[in-house]
């Protein structure tokens, strides 16, 4: 897995759409336009990397989902602050997701993980031996879903109350770095957690 390509395409999902937000408040748009324009931006972008890579996975379509329907409330009642609202509802139903995954005994992070690293077909197996047969294994990665998960939620109902309690051209910089700021500190407790997993795991083999 590359995680510096991870981490790039990271903050271009976050990034563009505020970028292209600013741009357009600059240049004198509304702020519906400006952000509706900040969402396409993303969407676009999500269709290239698509295309390129061959692959569309369930979290583009989330995201589409969630502007489309976003994009439709906004037209309706006219209120633009629906369309940062719809990142709300992607983190929460992707934090119920993960949850729930755990729930079923399959933890959406293992099936991440695995996604990302599809080309070493000796990690994968070696994965999969140790799924079947150390519960270990399987805790670190149910450990990890649940913590993304609980992350996930928190992100989306710390939004929800600053979308109507700051002003919107605020929000939309505050919005993305709450975002930025929960992915950067849930990646930093995963890549601590699973050194202090691989420090235990060695502190045993030695005894």
């Amino acid at each position: 897995m590359n995680r510096s390509a991870l981490i790039k395409g990271v903050l271009a999902d976050v990034g563009l759409p505020v970028a292209v937000y600013y741009a357009c408040r600059i240049a004198g748009l509304d702020q519906l336009p400006a952000l509706l324009l900040g969402g396409l931006a993303a969407l676009l972008r999500t269709a290239v990397v698509a295309v390129r890579l061959r692959r569309f996975n369930g979290l583009a379509t989330l995201v589409a989902a969630g502007f489309g329907v976003a994009v439709l409330l906004a037209e309706l009642t006219g209120d633009p602050r629906l369309v940062l609202a719809k990142e709300s509802v992607v983190s929460g139903l992707l934090g119920l997701l993960l949850l729930g995954s755990c729930l079923v005994g399959h933890p959406l992070m293992y099936a991440l993980m695995r996604r990302l690293n599809a080309e070493d077909h000796d990690k994968l197996a070696e994965w999969e031996h140790m799924w079947q047969v150390r519960p270990e294994f399987r805790r670190v990665f149910t450990v990890i879903t649940l913590v993304w998960g609980a992350g996930a939620l928190a992100e989306a109902l710390v939004r929800l109350p600053l979308i109507y309690g700051l002003p919107l051209d605020v929000m939309a910089g505050v919005s993305t770095a709450l975002q930025l700021g929960t992915i950067a500190v849930l990646m930093g407790w995963t890549l601590l957690y699973r050194k202090r997993r691989a420090d235990r795991a060695a502190t045993k083999t030695q005894i």
